[in-house]
């Protein structure tokens, strides 16, 4: 039967290239059974070594994916935005989760469980072929990423690291300031410790390099945030 209650929530998922891309059968299977869950900030949806506890979606808020590196550093694998999917690997092939999933801030996530998936891929096999594209996809994403960090200095990183966390690389939101002659972006909520992870540096180095934009008047840095204020310097630097 279908869940009505759930439609809203299909249209914007359906603006996903991945669960957009699934036949209309399918996406129906799955989300039949799939239910809304709120979550406080902080509140951990699973942890590294946890066994598979189904598929996610972001509805609203934020998600920090982290695992840990050989030597114990803490990386952000990938911050999961609303209408995006994760936890498929596990979903997939049954193993134990290889990274933490958190909430950031408040969110509302929409869950698949694992008897659920179950059930619809029993119905409709194709659908494990649906979950190890949206697999590919994802190593994709994080390929290209190693790719464009290999080799490259910690300036240019951050910068980049800077343009992901805000959609600033495709221009997204962007307003102009005629009277400074820059363009402003909304601020980026993300901890400095969030921040090293993902650039790959401590969070020493990573406060010094911050403190080298702001007085080059890169950025403006608050508490648990930076303000982006010149978008065209930060995307001249990323490509150092």
């Amino acid at each position: 039967m279908r869940n009505a209650a759930l439609d809203p929530i299909s249209d914007m998922l359906a603006t996903d290239p991945w669960f957009g891309g699934i036949a209309p059968v399918r996406r129906e299977s799955l989300l039949r059974e799939a239910r809304v869950e709120t979550l406080e900030g902080g509140a951990r949806i699973y942890g590294a070594g946890d066994p598979p506890n189904g598929l996610w979606a972001v509805i609203d808020g934020q998600i920090r994916l982290k695992s840990l590196s050989a030597n114990g550093a803490e990386l952000l694998a990938l911050i999961v935005r609303p209408g995006t999917w994760f936890g498929e690997l596990s979903t997939l092939d049954g193993h134990p989760r290889p990274h933490d999933a958190t909430a950031f801030g408040p969110a509302r996530l929409l869950h698949v469980p694992m008897a659920a998936f179950a059930r619809a891929a029993e119905a409709h096999p194709a659908l494990y072929r649906d979950l190890g594209l949206l697999v590919c996809a994802h190593q994709r994403t994080a390929l290209r990423f190693i790719a464009h960090s290999v080799g490259r200095s910690i300036r240019a990183r951050l910068a980049q690291a800077l343009l992901r966390a805000s959609h600033a690389e495709t221009g997204h939101a962007e307003t102009r300031h005629a009277e400074e002659g820059r363009i402003g972006e909304a601020p980026v909520v993300i901890r400095q410790e969030d921040l090293a992870a993902v650039v790959g540096i401590a969070r020493q180095t990573l406060n010094r390099h911050l403190k080298q934009f702001e007085r080059s008047g890169l950025v403006s840095i608050a508490y648990a945030r930076v303000e982006i204020l010149d978008v065209p310097a930060l995307r001249a630097i990323a490509t150092e």
